[in-house]
């Protein structure tokens, strides 16, 4: 899995940072979560295909979070984009989207599956899940977890050809967890293979208050993004405006137990980014502040970050 950082500031867009917008990659294609203004471009700089995105996930109605939305879809159409596109996201969302469309007539050249965001399991295919949960903001908003599911399993050979099954398809299909028929004998792939891993999981926490509820809903992510809008020092104003500071962001952290936290989502008072992680630090170490056209990859359990999105390969 692959995340890339599209916009990391917050409603006001500053001369490094975007307004929010993610960009993850699976095998299974690209998932977008907010589409923040700019995001086009943010695209083309990064290289990355908007024809590659399956599903669009946006937390709320907010324009820093969803102005980048009805370009892009219009794009996908001039690209002439055939495959239908999931968008998930609040009844007030699809008014809007469909407003625009009467308005301003889009003439979409692929469909569009509207699904409205609410708890539980959102969108789901063979080897990706996202799953909602409803934040606390000044209007309805959700956070966002995918799960990427590795579907091959590690398989042994030897124990394939003791049993009998020649090579080739046979192979394959038991190493994706499907089981076989051979010879009127029913053959797991328990029998040839390892369980399947884990799936590896990534947390957004799209605009929220800081709230106990969250912890459950992110518990033992492999990456955390969540909202930094201010410092500690701020934390009055951030309670009082319905977002969260870089050490309640930390605390979610620690208290859910997840290998990675990332700050995103900063008020355009900070220039640099450096006093909020290392607020968020002091309270857990493995924090990172997101930058415009950050990678992050995880691979075999194994986490990194790079700063340049053209070494992300």
């Amino acid at each position: 899995m692959k995340i890339v950082f599209l916009g990391t500031s917050a409603a006001v867009p500053t001369k490094e940072r975007n307004t929010t917008s993610i960009y993850i990659v699976t095998t299974n294609g690209a998932y977008l979560f907010d589409a923040g203004e700019g995001l086009q471009k943010q695209l083309q700089i990064a290289r990355l295909n908007p024809i590659k995105i399956k599903a669009v996930f946006i937390s709320h109605m907010h324009f820093d979070h969803v102005l980048g939305l009805p370009g892009l879809l219009m794009t996908m159409a001039l690209m002439n984009r055939k495959e239908p596109l999931t968008i998930v996201g609040t009844r007030k969302l699809f008014q809007f989207l469909k407003m625009l469309n009467e308005k301003f007539y889009m003439d979409l050249t692929f469909g569009v599956e509207f699904v409205e965001a609410h708890q539980g399991s959102v969108y789901e295919n063979k080897e990706i899940k996202v799953v909602a949960f409803p934040t606390i903001h000044s209007t309805e908003s959700y956070a966002y977890r995918i799960y990427e599911y590795k579907l091959k399993r590690k398989f042994y050979p030897e124990k394939a050809l003791k049993l009998g099954i020649p090579r080739g398809p046979l192979w394959n299909k038991l190493q994706l967890g499907n089981s076989i028929i051979l010879n009127g004998r029913k053959i797991t792939p328990e029998m040839v293979s390892d369980p399947p891993p884990p799936p590896v999981s990534v947390s957004i926490s799209g605009d929220t208050a800081y709230f106990d509820e969250l912890i459950d809903f992110f518990k033992e992510s492999d990456v955390l993004i969540y909202e930094s809008t201010f410092s500690k020092e701020l934390e009055n104003k951030a309670n009082e405006m319905l977002h969260s500071t870089s050490e309640q962001a930390a605390l979610a952290a620690l208290k859910s137990g997840v290998k990675l936290l990332v700050l995103y989502h900063f008020s355009e008072r900070y220039k640099n980014t450096k006093l909020l992680e290392e607020e968020a630090k002091k309270i857990f170490p493995n924090t990172v502040a997101a930058k415009d056209f950050m990678c992050i990859k995880i691979e075999d359990n194994d986490i990194s970050t790079i700063d340049n999105i053209e070494k992300c390969e």
